[in-house]
């Protein structure tokens, strides 16, 4: 008999470009087609935002560009066919939408993006040129959002493609609201709550650090409860920024495979190690050990793995289709 997962899903805030299957507000009146948006939307509470459109800039629009200046070491934001300099509008807008929301756990933005690129945005040496410089960078949006949010997950809609990539999204981003709605009462035994169900997971990140943020909870030298919140969002807030590491991931799968092995056969316990063994040069192997996992603490009532995030970090029914 399969394990159902006892999970339960906290609904995290993600700020998500508008083109990126919302409305036709891209430069020319177009929308990207986005269907995990669609298939995020139960579990998930999306906030739409098209900084150009928001700044004013009509759609469709005359494109705007990053131009840098590498003398001075400073990037503008012109729209070349009205010589318009959008820069202090765009900056202005970015910090104030940021201060205003406030609530977020991620951002999906839109790739290439004079505002909500990632990394993929190019950047022009003058308003004429066609041939951008030797680099690409964030848009102006993104670049707020680094700058003021380093810890906070983004990603964009081609990296999120990647299967381990978007499963780090989703395991960051339901992470944070779980965290969000522990912390509304700021009781301690809401906190130990968190850290119980997070614990497998957190080892597969980072046992040193799993196990500090293990001795916050405990509280042995008795802090205010304000405090050990404080200590242990700070820790958190490091970890979740991290990628699992494989060895890690082994270990915590290691440390679970404890709990159920001694029912197994010599073949089963065989077929689990050599999934191991794939899983330090397929980092996709991880989903079948996920269900593997949640099958095994089924079958032999191992109440505490079903509820372990390491095997469930987010709906599975948000990815059925992909």
């Amino acid at each position: 008999m399969e394990s159902q997962s006892k999970c339960s899903f906290s609904r995290p805030t993600i700020v998500i470009s508008r083109c990126l299957g919302f409305d036709n507000c891209r430069y020319d009146g177009q929308i990207v087609s986005f269907p995990l948006a669609e298939a995020m939307k139960p579990f998930v509470e999306f906030i739409d935002v098209c900084p150009e459109y928001d700044i004013g800039l009509g759609i469709p629009r005359e494109p705007i560009r990053i131009v840098e200046d590498i003398e001075e070491s400073s990037r503008k934001l012109i729209q070349p066919a009205t010589g318009l300099d959008l820069t202090e509008k765009m900056e202005s807008f970015s910090r104030f939408y940021l201060e205003k929301r406030d609530d977020f756990h991620g951002f999906i933005l839109k790739s290439k993006s004079p505002s909500c690129g990632t990394g993929t945005t190019k950047v022009f040496p003058d308003t004429e040129t066609e041939e951008y410089t030797h680099h690409e960078g964030n848009g102006f949006f993104a670049e707020t959002v680094f700058q003021n949010y380093p810890e906070i997950p983004v990603i964009d809609e081609e990296q999120i493609n990647d299967p381990i990539k978007r499963d780090h999204f989703l395991t960051q981003v339901f992470m944070l609201a779980s965290f969000r709605d522990a912390s509304v009462s700021c009781k301690l035994h809401s906190l130990v709550q968190f850290h119980s169900a997070n614990k497998l997971l957190f080892m597969a990140y980072d046992k040193q650090m799993m196990t500090a943020m293990g001795n916050i909870v405990a509280n042995r030298n008795d802090f205010p409860v304000e405090k050990v919140y404080e200590n242990y969002t700070a820790l958190l807030m490091q970890i979740i920024s991290k990628s699992s590491q494989t060895g890690s991931a082994i270990n915590a799968f290691m440390h679970a495979f404890g709990y159920f092995s001694r029912h197994l056969s010599v073949a089963e316990k065989f077929g689990f190690m050599q999934q191991l063994q794939k899983l330090r040069t397929d980092g996709s192997v991880i989903f079948e050990l996920r269900k593997w996992f949640m099958s095994m603490a089924g079958k032999y009532g191992v109440e505490y793995l079903s509820e372990q995030t390491l095997f469930c970090p987010y709906p599975s029914e948000i990815l059925e289709d992909f």
